[in-house]
């Protein structure tokens, strides 16, 4: 448990550090710094039969769709040619790979991929000089909503949890655990808006006037929660397949970045399109 903690308040750290530096590069490179490392674990998750050199594109790929901003990228150009090389990947070396392990790496870190860029996106939908720093406390909601309406899952299925949610996938989930982590998210997503309110920088922004509607933020709160779970399932799910605990190692106690980030991913996106709602509709949240 030690163990654990330490390595979970020195992630806390470090995220904190990148999260003050999202409106420059640094961010978008700890972006692909994490989306390398999934695909790394994915490589690892799929190894019988899988291609180092199929990894390495998608590593390439990834970092033309992370840093699309700087250059914009074509992104069917660059889905194209992905293509093309695994094909001839697959033909050309057809003794010593399998397909399906492959595909499933494919799909995988395009799914680690959207949810990260998702993130990325913020920066372009909501720029500072017309949002503040908005975007930036948006991440911030995304992790209060992912990890927040995690521990109160927890907690909540410790006391009251009687319902398995998914007992064959993971026994220890129940149904009043999943209530409470919905719960959860909402009130800390609302206190978290509330307390950003009243910061002096965040004054005039868009996200900081929730006074007009707040069931606007309770609704994409809740479906970010469940999403999230639906993530973790997910990747749970994709363990048990494998036969693994871990998807890796790199944070002591806590296992690899997927293992951290599963239910991050699909939150992600919610809070993303909450992002296109608020600027569709002028600033009404």
């Amino acid at each position: 448990m030690k163990t654990r903690v330490i390595s979970g308040v020195v992630a806390a750290l470090v995220g904190a550090l990148v999260v003050w530096q999202y409106y420059t590069p640094i961010f978008d490179i700890a972006a692909f710094a994490v989306y390398a490392m999934a695909v790394f674990e994915i490589y690892r998750t799929f190894k019988d039969g899988n291609s180092k050199v199929a990894a390495a594109l998608l590593v390439v790929v990834g970092a033309l769709i992370i840093f699309d901003r700087y250059y914009e990228t074509n992104l069917i150009a660059i889905a194209v040619g992905f293509t093309v090389a695994a094909v001839f990947i697959v033909v050309f070396d057809f003794e010593n790979i399998k397909f399906t392990s492959i595909a499933s790496s494919v799909i995988f870190a395009a799914y680690v991929l959207f949810g990260i860029y998702n993130l990325v996106r913020l920066k372009r939908i909501m720029p500072m000089q017309q949002y503040g720093y908005d975007a930036a406390f948006l991440v911030i909601l995304c992790a209060g909503i992912a990890w927040g309406g995690d521990i109160m899952a927890y907690f909540s299925g410790y006391f009251f949890g009687k319902h398995k949610m998914a007992p064959k996938l993971s026994p220890k989930k129940t149904i009043e655990g999943a209530i409470g982590g919905i719960l959860g998210s909402v009130v800390l997503a609302l206190l978290m808006t509330y307390v950003y309110s009243k910061l002096p920088f965040s004054a005039n922004t868009v996200v900081a006037d929730i006074g007009k509607n707040y069931l606007s933020l309770i609704i994409f709160a809740a479906l970010g929660s469940f999403v999230g779970m639906i993530g973790d399932l997910f990747a749970s799910a994709v363990k048990r397949q494998q036969g693994i605990k871990d998807y890796g190692n790199i944070m002591p106690g806590h296992g690899g970045v997927l293992d951290r980030f599963d239910s991050f991913l699909l939150v992600a996106v919610i809070i993303s399109l909450m992002a296109d709602f608020i600027v569709l509709s002028n600033g009404v949240i």
